[in-house]
């Protein structure tokens, strides 16, 4: 059978962008903002950090899903 998708965090993605990255990291279903900060931290850590807050803030505006989808205002 398959292997779940693991990013290995010594791999350099160079080429990759915040919607890409934002995808890599929704893999790991993080369950809110902090985790999705500590996933583009770990597996993307060459990348600038202007690319990383840009990944980080697409998850928090809802691409492709909320991160806190559990929580219903009312």
């Amino acid at each position: 059978m398959g292997h779940a998708c693991k990013i290995d965090r010594y791999v350099d993605f160079p080429t990759l962008d915040a919607a890409e990255m934002a995808a890599l990291v929704m893999q790991f279903a993080p369950a809110n903002e902090t985790e999705a900060l500590k996933l583009l931290r770990a597996n993307f850590s060459n990348s600038p950090l202007s690319m990383r807050v840009a990944a980080l803030d697409m998850l928090m505006r809802g691409w492709p899903r909320k991160l806190n989808a559990r929580h219903s205002p009312r």
